[in-house]
């Protein structure tokens, strides 16, 4: 009888693809699409307030993340992504129809709304289906998720671009959230899978022959003929029997409460929360800024699409690495291009083309090789058991830290006339970012 093909990597590119429609499609389309609403005279709104907007977009990221994570917990992650793509079709609908009608309306629909549907399919369900499907290779896995996920938003920007026009039809670009809802809900629903077990496998396609035997070679050096403890769980034992990985994985699960009382947690946190701040900057301020360079937004779409393709590139990079060097050091380094970039956007002078792309493709490196490293780093340390509580709570906290950067970059703006100034802090944040994904500790090797 044939042994049947280890689905988990069938897993991988569906959940790309649903990442990317879901996770990243509505921002990437808001990116280009509220600058243009905003300035539409039928509508008006000032810096301050596009960035509460956007503010409020990131905050709803992460306050529902503990939710987030007891559902993708209870009810799997094929769930979430199904209900992610129904609401989010609603919302890009309601967006299209309404978001210029007031500044509430706006931040309901985008900053709420749009946010706590982009989440549900997001990182929580992406991070928590990869760290089920696999363990040995959980880092190989994660950054092809990515990357692939990469491959397919590279295009966002342009896309939604073009629907807008030249003309500036900006609701096109929110009805177009729509039609990337209704493509999720179809490959959620036909090609997603929860678990190894769902298919009758195992993680990284191991059989319960060589997860037993791996257990028991992991445990027998330090048992020396003793009996073996079974492993709590199937991922367990496969993360026993990474024993030649050059990086630390826990081959015991820590609670959420345990994470925090250890320094790795909060050193982490301060590394990715960097990068979140450099991509907060961005998103809503980054078009604005250049835009008011005399750059044309089509050019700037332009590098917003290359920021994507840097992301692709720099997890073809990550893939091969991240079982062998530390995601922690590689999230350091990552911290350090996004200073590098904000540096850049701080120095731009007028027309000056070359500087846009050069921030934008540091930026795609650097927050492309967080999306890799970040939740790899986290389930590397703390183990898989818990993973979903505890990445849903960090979301929280990326959120409610880099939340206000947004709206303290609008207020800037309307008080000095510059997004400069804020571009110079970034940078510093970033640096200091660097420094603690360097500081991270871990056990010796037995």
């Amino acid at each position: 009888m044939t042994e049947k093909k280890f689905y988990g990597w069938k897993v991988v590119v569906a959940t790309a693809v649903l990442y990317a429609l879901l996770g990243n499609f509505g921002l990437a389309a808001a990116q280009i699409t509220i600058p243009v609403m905003a300035l539409d005279p039928t509508v008006g709104m000032d810096r301050t307030m596009i960035g509460i907007g956007f503010t409020v977009f990131i905050l709803m990221q992460g306050l529902p993340g503990p939710l987030i994570g007891k559902f993708v917990g209870q009810y799997g992650a094929k769930n979430a992504f199904l209900a992610s793509s129904a609401l989010i079709i609603l919302t890009g609908v309601l967006l299209g129809f309404f978001a210029g009608a007031s500044t509430a309306a706006y931040i309901v629909l985008f900053g709420v709304l749009l946010s706590f549907s982009s989440t549900l399919g997001g990182q929580v369900a992406t991070q928590t289906t990869i760290g089920n499907w696999f363990v040995m290779k959980r880092g190989l896995a994660m950054a092809v998720t990515m990357g692939l996920g990469g491959v397919v938003a590279f295009s966002f920007p342009l896309i939604t671009n073009a629907a807008i026009g030249a003309e500036g039809n900006w609701p096109m670009g929110f009805f177009l959230i729509s039609v990337m809802g209704v493509i999720s809900l179809a490959v959620a629903f036909l090609f997603m899978r929860n678990k190894p077990s769902d298919m009758g496998q195992n993680p990284d396609g191991l059989s319960a022959a060589e997860l037993e035997k791996a257990a028991a070679v992991a445990a027998g050096a330090g048992a020396a003929g003793a009996g073996v403890e079974s492993p709590a769980t199937e991922a367990e034992a496969a993360a026993l029997a990474d024993k030649r990985a050059g990086v630390f994985k826990n081959p015991t699960s820590l609670t959420q409460g345990q994470a925090f009382k250890t320094p790795a947690f909060w050193l982490l946190l301060i590394a990715a929360l960097s990068i979140f701040v450099a991509l907060n900057m961005a998103v809503s301020s980054g078009v604005l800024h250049f835009g008011g360079l005399g750059i044309d937004t089509g050019v700037i779409a332009g590098a917003v699409a290359v920021q994507g393709i840097a992301a692709v590139a720099v997890n073809l990079v990550i893939a091969p690495l991240a079982d062998r060097i530390e995601p922690a050091r590689i999230l350091g380094a990552c911290a350090l291009l996004t200073a590098i970039g904000a540096l850049c956007a701080f120095l731009a002078q007028p027309g000056d083309v070359v500087m846009l792309y050069v921030y934008y493709i540091l930026l795609g490196l650097g927050f492309g090789g967080n999306t890799s490293v970040m939740p790899t780093a986290f389930a590397n340390y703390f183990g898989i058991v818990n993973f979903p509580k505890i990445i849903g709570t960090v979301l929280l906290l990326l959120s409610l830290f880099s939340g206000l950067v947004p709206t303290i970059a609008g207020a800037v703006f309307d008080a000095t006339g510059t997004y400069a100034t804020m571009f110079a802090v970034v940078a510093v944040i970033c640096l200091v970012g660097c420094v603690a994904g360097f500081l991270v500790r871990f056990p010796k090797k037995a």
